[in-house]
């Protein structure tokens, strides 16, 4: 990753064990993932995490307080989008999860046989003419009637046979030093939740720790109806509110922190992201990441650490770990 600092975001110079840190995870890499040497920013931005729920819990908060960071998915963890896919100069690297489902004869709406293309037309016109905010859901309200769970079993094989290379090393490497540090990781994607789930076993994260956009489901069949709110651009907020608040209904007295947020589009994850940037913490702020966004509109002008990443997990020199 290489970082473009505002003077909201800027980087702290690193203490000696701070310093220390970086050096060790960096020298761990090959054990947390065994995958392709991160961008070195990404052990200052796991540094900068680490350091703040340290400096959280030295405050005097309960030891058993919760700490999470959220994430985007598509861009920000995967490189492409596992529901569209992923081409590059007009090449198709890998097909999404909507090619492949109907491939698989799970929509009513498009056959086997040619289906896709068509999808694709109508799916490129809803998105151009009308928005994401009708396109992203019609995604998921397409596969009408398919069975739930051939669905997830589809989006599971995906991601480990075809995608799961495709992970950006910054990403995984900050995610694996999260876990290890017992700091909780969640995704909220637009992608529907049935595909995006699919890549739990391959993260390390609980299925119920990765939210999309859902729809109603009867005896084990996909419908139609849209569950809101809609995860894309303001949605996502309103999901993440939704899950902080269930939690605390759960586990009544045990503060959860919001230390960290992650996203590649200011469109889409800008409403979220900035939600989270403007959490009150016991000390310091949170560190909210905008990857591969380019540059920010003037509405988030400052608001977030930008990077770019583009190793992948695949590019590397010894096998990844399973």
């Amino acid at each position: 990753m290489l970082a473009k600092e505002s003077n909201a975001s800027r980087m702290r110079p690193s203490s000696g064990f701070g310093r220390f840190r970086i050096w060790l995870l960096l020298c761990l890499w090959p054990l947390l993932l065994g995958a392709a040497q991160p961008e070195p920013q990404s052990a200052e931005l796991l540094n900068r995490l680490l350091e703040l729920r340290d400096a959280i819990l030295a405050s005097g908060v309960p030891r058993d307080a919760a700490f999470v960071t959220v994430w985007d998915f598509d861009g920000t963890i995967l490189d492409g989008d596992c529901s569209e896919g992923l081409q590059r100069d007009g090449r198709a690297i890998y097909p999404g999860l909507a090619q492949l489902s109907i491939e698989a004869g799970l929509s009513a709406l498009y056959s086997k046989e040619g289906g896709f293309s068509a999808f694709w037309r109508d799916y490129k016109m809803l998105d151009e003419r009308i928005g994401h905010w009708i396109a992203y859901p019609y995604i998921v309200q397409m596969l009408r009637g398919a069975s739930a769970e051939q669905l997830s079993q589809l989006a599971e094989r995906a991601f480990q046979a075809r995608y799961s290379p495709y992970y950006f090393a910054g990403s995984m490497y900050i995610i694996r030093g999260l876990q290890s540090a017992g700091v909780e990781v969640r995704i909220i994607s637009a992608s529907p939740e049935r595909f995006v789930r699919g890549a739990a076993a391959t993260l390390g994260i609980e299925p119920e720790r990765i939210s999309g956009i859902r729809v109603n489901e009867r005896a084990g069949l996909l419908t139609e109806e849209l569950i809101y709110p809609v995860t894309w651009a303001d949605g996502k907020r309103r999901r993440l509110e939704e899950i902080l608040h269930a939690r605390a209904k759960q586990e009544p007295g045990k503060p959860v922190y919001l230390i960290g947020g992650f996203g590649n589009s200011y469109n889409t994850d800008g409403p979220f992201l900035a939600w989270i940037a403007g959490r009150s913490l016991p000390v310091g702020k949170p560190v909210v990441v905008m990857i591969n966004g380019g540059s920010a509109p003037a509405k988030y002008s400052g608001l977030f650490t930008e990077t770019e990443q583009h190793t992948l997990v695949s590019e590397s020199p010894v096998p990844i770990q399973k």
